[in-house]
């Protein structure tokens, strides 16, 4: 039996462990910022891309997404653009390969910075057999790109225990064929990675 006289000290700690259980689990606050990866124009690159044969629901069920996009791009179809918006971020940053690129066999992932955009960490997975084949991704957070999103969360992890949720863009590029063993920030795959983001990036929120 606990003495009385610790019970303050319980109620309080009681009390601070309820706030983010009531928070995220009760009330399930979601912090909208007006984004839409739908606003995402076709036409990128000089290149119009056409919607893929995913089901409405493979978004969410492969990553959690609210809000969605999956486009091939050229007359073969070699390059594949998916943009998408998760509340639980992990579901974006752990392996997204697996799920867009599926069946592509990749080395370990490594973080490169194009000239064009050196803010935006860019995770750049090879394909283990194919030099012609690799894919990209970047991933946005509450207006700051992610390189390490370990990292991330345990930086963040008091702040998301205590406030709205926020959602995370993952910007993922997979080239079949188009090539990027030479130049890699030049390749087709790049360009349209960036065309993306920056498309996105350009919207306009809503004034609060």
């Amino acid at each position: 039996m606990i003495s009385t006289r610790f019970a303050p000290a319980v109620i309080v700690l009681v009390a601070l462990a309820l706030v983010p259980t009531v928070i995220h689990s009760y009330v399930g606050r979601l912090a909208s910022d007006d984004f839409r990866t739908t606003a995402i124009p076709a036409r990128l690159e000089d290149e119009i891309g056409t919607a893929t044969n995913r089901r409405p629901q493979w978004g969410m069920v492969q990553f959690g997404a609210v809000d969605w996009i999956e486009r091939s791009y050229g007359t073969r179809h070699d390059l594949t653009l998916f943009v998408g918006r998760s509340f639980d971020a992990k579901r974006l940053y752990h392996h997204p390969e697996l799920a867009v690129a599926y069946g592509d066999s990749y080395r370990p992932a490594t973080v490169v910075r194009f000239p064009a955009r050196p803010d935006v960490p860019v995770h750049v997975l090879r394909h283990e057999t194919d030099s012609t084949r690799a894919s990209m991704y970047a991933l946005l957070y509450d207006g700051q790109f992610v390189e390490n999103p370990i990292r991330f969360q345990l930086e963040n992890s008091l702040e998301l225990l205590f406030s709205s949720r926020k959602p995370m863009t993952l910007f993922f590029v997979r080239d079949m064929g188009r090539g990027v063993s030479n130049s890699i920030e030049r390749s087709d795959a790049a360009r349209l990675l960036l065309a993306a983001i920056s498309n996105f990036e350009s919207q306009r929120p809503a004034t609060r």
